[in-house]
């Protein structure tokens, strides 16, 4: 085998149909869970666009790159939403944080008031507004079938993805990687991808490499269907003042709360499926509800009117800085990263899946992933505790969509 990605969630994925897309090589994809059964289909999936440093905007525009791809080859559409992000700011002090994010944006941008922001989001408060910027380019998708599309995709070019298969570690000699141990036994590849999430640093760990990140709860909520107040068609909003974002979700409003305490927990202690953990830690999401919804409610007074249906809690893979882990392990030849999403592993898949994949296939990356270095931390341990409550801390502090 010439490359085994070890994670069939969407970043495992979209790598392995762009390597499939390259051709000349043999692929096995391994996991032991049904592809994008874990952290992938619980995902808010908000593409947007205007990120905080370049690089990772670059990794955001490849997505959308490969959404055309991937129509094209499949031969239909992946229901992409093109409505748009509002981003909206109510203190002066994120007023300018907006436009130092949007001012020189290479997309289009319209700058609003309140009462133009609220025309384009009616349950918006145009009070509660000070500045606003739309920015129309914007979409959401499922993320679900965003991942299948990748793996589809990629069993066409030839890609394996048996399924049921759990990778136990990642076999080393001399600095460099020799292939993957599995409960099937052992398979040799020159290049490994650790793509597992939640379990990538576990993983890592039997490498004899740290990764600077943590499993963290992220959550939200869904409003019962109220279609005359949350019109399907109404852009991504992105409330920073709020510690929160929502976008429609057929009639009703999907919204997401940072909290002020993330719950974090120890990869070691992971279980071998996500869906079986108890992440509500007991209180359901309540703690995180109670302390955001005043807040939140200030935007958006339509709130106090309508119930909750859903609430929806998974795990991401937060780091210290809130930036990816991407790209080659120093000390092990043939070892690769693609982990590390800080919530924003759905938007950068398609960028993520081509840096990676070049990488894998010998090739400088087309985006550069130097910040995205694993090692950018010089030696941690994946499993202290102090870790754990600065990656947590990491997704508290997240203010972008």
């Amino acid at each position: 085998m010439d490359v085994v990605i070890v994670g069939a969630g969407i970043l495992g994925l979209a790598v392995a149909w762009e390597l499939g897309r390259r051709g000349g090589r043999s692929v096995l994809v391994l996991d032991r869970h049904a592809p994008a059964t874990q952290a992938t289909a619980k995902a808010a999936a908000l593409l947007t666009r205007a990120r905080a440093d370049a690089a990772t905007a670059a990794l955001v525009r490849a997505t959308y790159d490969a959404v055309t791809a991937l129509e094209a080859a499949l031969g239909e559409d992946l229901g992409l939403r093109r409505v748009g992000t509002l981003h909206v700011a109510a203190s002066p002090e994120k007023a300018a944080a907006l436009r130092g994010l949007l001012t020189d944006s290479a997309d289009p941008v319209a700058w609003l008031d309140g009462a133009g922001a609220a025309r384009l989001v009616p349950w918006l408060d145009p009070a509660a507004v000070t500045l606003a910027a739309h920015a129309p380019l914007d979409a959401y998708i499922d993320p679900y079938r965003l991942a299948d599309a990748y793996g589809r995709a990629a069993r066409r070019l030839g890609v394996r993805a048996p399924g049921g298969v759990s990778v136990r570690g990642i076999r080393v000699a001399d600095g460099r990687v020799l292939g993957v141990d599995t409960d099937g036994g052992f398979i040799e590849a020159p290049v490994v991808v650790n793509a597992a999430g939640a379990w990538a640093a576990t993983l890592a760990a039997t490498a004899g490499v740290g990764l600077p990140q943590a499993p963290v709860r992220s959550q939200y909520w869904i409003t019962e269907a109220r279609p005359d107040l949350f019109l399907r068609d109404c852009p991504i909003t992105v409330l920073p003042d709020a510690g929160a974002y929502a976008r429609p979700e057929l009639g009703a409003l999907l919204f997401g709360l940072r909290g002020g305490a993330s719950f974090a927990l120890d990869p070691a202690s992971l279980p071998e499926d996500s869906n079986g953990l108890l992440l509500e830690d007991s209180d359901d999401g309540w703690t995180t509800l109670e302390a955001g919804w005043p807040g939140l409610a200030r935007f958006c007074p339509a709130l106090e009117q309508v119930g909750l249906a859903h609430y929806v809690a998974g795990l991401s893979t937060y780091t210290l800085d809130g930036r990816f882990v991407l790209g080659p392990v120093a000390a092990v030849r043939g070892l690769l990263m693609a982990t590390g999403c800080c919530g924003a592993g759905i938007a950068a898949s398609g960028g993520i899946g081509a840096a990676i994949a070049a990488l894998a296939a010998g090739e400088d990356s087309p985006i550069d992933l130097s910040g995205f270095a694993p090692d950018r931390h010089g030696p941690v341990d994946p499993f202290a505790p102090a870790l754990r409550a600065a990656c947590a801390a990491a997704r508290s502090g997240k203010t972008a969509g």
